[in-house]
């Protein structure tokens, strides 16, 4: 949280760490521009570790929840009585379709808000996943008896 004070009363009001742009005195109601600087020139441009966190981490959880999915997709075929189709390949490939756009997503967003927690944890959270995709495989092939051989 940034204090600065209002330039229409002079009094100290607080403003969330990424607000800038046309804004609204709470003890005036008078509205005035906020550009992230401080009176010193400095920016008041904090880092959002809330961000960078949902940011790296959603897309890593989607890629966990595909190896879950597929390999209970992958039980329920083998439990099936009679003829099923195993759908365990579809959820695993949706589901990581879906964790590579949202991480796409979430880089782009950060760097049109300039949000610099939020595109730094995408491209660290990219930069994670193949770690994350190799324990998956190794995690379904345990989970569903799949032998390599």
């Amino acid at each position: 949280m940034v204090e600065i004070l209002c330039p229409h009363c002079e009094e100290e009001i607080g403003l969330d760490d990424d607000a800038v742009g046309e804004l609204s005195c709470p003890l005036c109601d008078e509205e005035f521009t906020w550009d992230g600087l401080l009176d010193d020139g400095e920016s008041a441009d904090f880092y959002d570790r809330k961000s960078f966190w949902i940011s790296l981490g959603i897309p890593n959880l989607l890629i966990i929840m595909a190896w879950c999915a597929g390999a209970f997709l992958d039980l329920l075929h083998d439990r099936a009585e009679g003829p099923t189709t195993n759908y365990s390949e579809y959820g695993i490939v949706s589901l990581l379709a879906v964790s590579f756009l949202s991480w796409i997503a979430l880089l782009i967003h950060g760097i049109r808000v300039k949000n610099k927690a939020m595109w730094k944890g995408a491209l660290t959270g990219i930069a994670a996943a193949p770690f994350v995709l190799v324990l998956g495989i190794w995690g379904f092939i345990i989970a569903t008896d799949w032998s390599l051989f």
